[in-house]
């Protein structure tokens, strides 16, 4: 009869230590895996206002300081502004390198392509060589 109580309790005991070995394999999964949900992956707190109003203005100062003719300027996406010129072109500007050296790009693309008598219809600045649409 004592046998019979050791082999039960070992069978209880290897039940509850198997089910602890896998609530802490899913949960330690779920906890490398949380970046994967949606709440998870964005900032909490954002310096910024959600219209990067702080953003636009600094810009568009740039922009004015430069005589470089904008008809707006707006939030493209997360990492990009757009850059609507007067003569119909659009600039995309990336907020991850220095914006007043892509302005200054801009201001000499503008300069150059005047004189060829060319328009501009994109220029995009987000990779490491600007893509110019004419």
């Amino acid at each position: 009869m004592h046998r019979k109580k050791i082999k039960r309790k070992g069978k209880i005991f290897l039940k509850i230590l198997v089910f602890y070995l896998f609530a802490a394999l899913f949960f330690g999964l779920l906890i490398m895996n949380l970046y994967r949900f949606p709440f998870f992956s964005k900032d909490l707190i954002s310096p910024l206002a959600k219209d990067q109003i702080s953003g636009n203005k600094s810009i568009e100062e740039i922009l004015r300081k430069e005589n470089i003719p904008y008809s707006s300027v707006s939030v493209a996406s997360d990492s990009s502004y757009l850059v609507d010129l007067r003569d119909g072109g659009q600039a995309i500007i990336s907020k991850k390198k220095d914006i007043q050296e892509q302005i200054n790009s801009l201001q000499l693309m503008l300069n150059r392509l005047t004189i060829e008598g060319k328009r501009i219809k994109t220029v995009d600045f987000r990779f490491d060589r600007p893509i110019l649409r004419l």
